[in-house]
């Protein structure tokens, strides 16, 4: 399960109408980093803008790609795995500099990389 203990996702209701205010994605100089979009505020961690999505084991979380969201740090015990799967539209160029990437011998398939 995931819960508040053991850092479950947190989420801003509504907050996928609004823009999209930073990207995560590779940095030249390696490993990754944000790159602000839009000068809105984002909601603190912690803060009362945010409600936790608590799920039992099975359950199945669908965000937004626009929704502000971010998971806490697990206080407990009882670890909280999960399985993260990104889908996105086959018409769509796929950024290369995008956080999330496939190795060369393993290449996206369906629609160009830009």
């Amino acid at each position: 399960d995931a819960t508040v203990d053991n850092g479950c996702l947190w989420a801003q209701p509504g907050g996928h109408l609004g823009p999209v205010r930073r990207r995560f994605e590779r940095d030249p100089a390696g490993g990754t980093r944000f790159v602000d979009l839009d000068p809105t505020p984002l909601p603190e961690p912690g803060g009362p803008e945010l409600v936790p999505l608590e799920a039992t084991a099975g359950t199945l979380v669908l965000l937004h790609g626009a929704l502000p969201h971010c998971s806490d740090v697990n206080r407990s015990e009882r670890s909280r795995h999960a399985y993260t799967v990104h889908v996105i539209d086959g018409t769509a160029t796929y950024p290369g500099a995008n956080w999330l990437q496939r190795s060369a011998d393993l290449p996206l398939r369906g629609f160009d990389a830009a």
